[in-house]
């Protein structure tokens, strides 16, 4: 059995994995060249914390305010954009209690089935990638956020996820050298972390020695189909135009890229990118000890051996490539007013030069497209008019966390197996 994906990044490369140990012959089409997707720059995170969808009841109302401060970490471009004017009524009808209070549960499962196969990795020797299991601590500083936080610290329990609410004294002791300046927070003790850029180089070079054909810089350019089947791939790369044939699955995991190429196969996914923003220096001695969040500036944070990450902002528009350094400058002036301890460190205070970082924003600042759903649930399964063509995209801010989770659940549909997750939630064809 043959198969070809469609996308390179952690969603692709898993699904490359799983397919392959169960003897699938496996090609892998990727834009770029590897170095530097999606992938690369995220926080790392394995979050079952993030058991409440993007949709959410306020997050709308939320945005608008949002839209009126070029610092904030949540804007939606104002565009006639079909696609986003869409996607963005989907959204807004998807935003409720309901919703999620139905979503809940299923990716709550597949969140923590996606870290037990991440770990699982970690643990066969094959791969390292600081795959740490310290939890993630929520910091927060008004009592509006207190309140929320504690509701959703119910919730997790009653998901059968260890959380533990800590007060202003707690938050000190577990992170003494950042000094945290915050009313307390809840601390997610099933979320793990690792360094995504190490898995990442790594993960293509195990999955070329199992023989796995990965070739880069290729850009999907259409398909031959006929009888609701994609019969050839067609793709560019550096060495001219070629065609796949038939495969006998083809995975679209494009991630942000993947409405397009779908609408080559004759789908429609409703998703938009939402660009992000992080910022990585290396640090002499680790000042904190575990990843947290701080809640009411959206700014994440991420500690490694020898590395510190920060990352925010979720600008939701077409794809492009500009910085909007206004949105960075908030994400580094609201670090040190929840954790005053971080301007110790020197790497820090360089990062934190405005005036140097503004002239060096290239440089210095990483952005990537995450792929927003029009209900904030991924999509994973077989498309609506193509039988066999899967959609696996539409993960937002958890491609990470739910990377091997998809992939191995792609292996499992695609071999026709019973699905280790329910996978009623997930399906694209609900749109």
């Amino acid at each position: 059995m043959t198969t070809t994906i469609i996308g390179g990044g952690i969603i692709g490369l898993s699904t490359a994995w799983f397919l392959a140990n169960d003897g699938w012959d496996v090609t892998v089409l990727e834009k770029g060249d590897l170095s530097d997707n999606c992938s690369f720059g995220n926080m790392g995170y394995l979050s079952p914390s993030h058991f409440v969808p993007l949709a959410q009841p306020g997050i709308v109302s939320q945005g608008i305010w949002w839209m009126f401060n070029m610092k904030s970490p949540f804007y939606v471009r104002p565009s006639l954009n079909p696609d986003l004017l869409d996607w963005g009524w989907k959204f807004m009808r998807a935003g409720t209690a309901a919703h999620v209070e139905r979503s809940a549960r299923p990716l709550t499962d597949l969140l923590l089935f996606s870290k037990n196969l991440t770990a699982e990795w970690q643990r066969s020797g094959l791969m390292s990638f600081e795959y740490t299991e310290d939890g993630c601590i929520m910091f927060y500083q008004t009592a509006k956020y207190e309140q929320e936080e504690r509701e959703n610290a119910h919730k997790a329990a009653d998901l059968g996820l260890q959380v533990e609410m800590i007060d202003r004294e707690q938050a000190q002791a577990l992170e003494p050298d950042m000094q945290p300046d915050v009313r307390g927070g809840v601390w997610f003790k099933d979320d793990a972390h690792l360094h995504p850029n190490s898995l990442m180089r790594q993960l293509p070079a195990l999955l070329e020695q199992r023989g796995v054909k990965i070739i880069r810089n290729a850009e999907v350019t259409g398909f031959s189909k006929e009888n609701k089947r994609i019969h050839s791939v067609r793709y560019r790369d550096n060495t001219g135009q070629h065609e796949i044939s038939n495969s006998d699955l083809v995975v679209l995991s494009a991630g942000s890229w993947s409405p397009q190429i779908a609408k080559m196969a004759g789908e429609h996914i409703p998703l938009m990118p939402g660009k992000g923003y992080s910022m990585t220096y290396a640090t002499d001695r680790q000042r904190m000890r575990r990843p947290c969040i701080l809640l009411e500036a959206k700014v994440a944070l991420t500690p490694w051996k020898t590395q510190f990450r920060i990352g925010s902002t979720m600008e939701i528009g077409p794809i492009n490539d500009r910085i909007l350094f206004p949105r960075v400058q908030g994400i580094i002036e609201a670090v040190p007013k929840f954790l005053p301890g971080i301007t110790d460190d020197p790497a820090f205070r360089q990062l934190a030069d405005l005036e140097s970082l503004k002239r060096n924003l290239r440089e210095k600042v990483w952005f990537g497209f995450r792929p927003v759903s029009a209900d904030g649930m991924p999509y994973i399964g077989f498309a609506k008019k193509t039988d066999n063509l899967m959609i696996a995209t539409g993960h937002a801010m958890l491609g990470l966390s739910l990377g091997a989770g998809t992939g191995k659940l792609v292996a499992e549909m695609a071999g026709g197996k019973k699905t280790s997750v329910e996978m009623g939630a997930f399906d694209p064809g609900r749109y």
